[in-house]
């Protein structure tokens, strides 16, 4: 679907209802009906920086292969929140205040990001940030997933907090996104290619296990990058001219799943208030 406009931000919702406003002016009260524990996901993703970093082409397919994993799995597209080119510095503010206004015990929580890594360490602050905003989530099933540059040291701002953290990529590593598809090569992040895979792949009579998916993702990025990426000439050009040279090492790449957990009485009781 195509972002909305709205006072030079750009965003979108999975059922199409603007809710930027809501997110700005305030959020819903908490129905008193207690409902079953259900899915809300924020998903952002950045391909255009307005001349602050170099565009990444890819017609936003990281993000439609999430969106279109969380629909085929029965998550309500009013349920999901789309971002697409919002340079907002406030942005992961309201991202996570859409989330805290509708998620309750035992919910699942997923932020999703894709894009530039220097946008989010440092345009958004996200260190200083995303911490304390996690936290404010009631609920344990946290889940960040990160398809960057050095994806890691995005994940482990929240290394602690109850929930779980994938990562793309090391805090060391480069991330590689092809910008076009065929002759086996994937368009976008192979990390989010293999992941949606893995979860889609799982059972559907329950949650999706996004813990368990994390190492078929890893294996299969893996498996990708030594079979498609390091045997297509100039795929590495970009890598090499940085000095690096993951080839040559035993596994690229190479990123670690963060978790931590906590009974969802006691999120409730610490969840700070907004």
């Amino acid at each position: 679907m195509a972002p909305e406009t709205h006072a030079g931000m750009r965003w979108g919702v999975a059922g199409g209802v603007l809710l930027l406003a809501v997110v700005l002016a305030g959020y819903p009260c908490a129905s008193a009906a207690a409902a079953p524990p259900t899915g809300w996901a924020v998903l952002i993703e950045h391909n255009a920086f307005d001349g602050r970093y170099s565009d990444l082409p890819v017609a936003y397919i990281n993000s439609t292969r999430m969106l279109t994993l969380l629909l085929h799995r029965g998550w309500p597209s009013d349920h999901i929140l789309l971002v697409r080119d919002n340079l907002d510095p406030r942005l992961l503010r309201h991202a996570a205040g859409w989330l805290a206004a509708r998620v309750h015990t035992g919910d699942t929580a997923l932020l999703y990001v894709a894009g530039e890594y220097r946008f989010f360490d440092r345009d958004l602050s996200w260190d200083a940030a995303l911490p304390g905003l996690w936290k404010r989530l009631p609920t344990s099933r946290r889940v960040l997933i990160v398809e960057t540059c050095h994806a890691e040291r995005l994940t482990a701002a929240v290394r602690g907090i109850p929930g779980v953290a994938l990562a793309a990529v090391g805090g060391e590593e480069m991330n590689w996104w092809g910008v076009r598809e065929g002759h086996h090569l994937i368009r976008g992040g192979s990390f989010t290619y293999f992941l949606t895979q893995a979860l889609a792949a799982q059972p559907k009579d329950g949650p999706m296990d996004f813990g368990a998916a994390f190492p078929e993702a890893v294996a299969g990025t893996q498996s990708y990058f030594r079979t498609v990426i390091s045997t297509t000439p100039g795929a590495l050009d970009a890598f090499h001219a940085r000095g690096q040279y993951p080839e040559r090492l035993v596994r690229f790449p190479n990123p670690h799943l963060s978790t931590s957990s906590a009974p969802d009485e006691v999120i409730a009781q610490a969840t700070p208030a907004p």
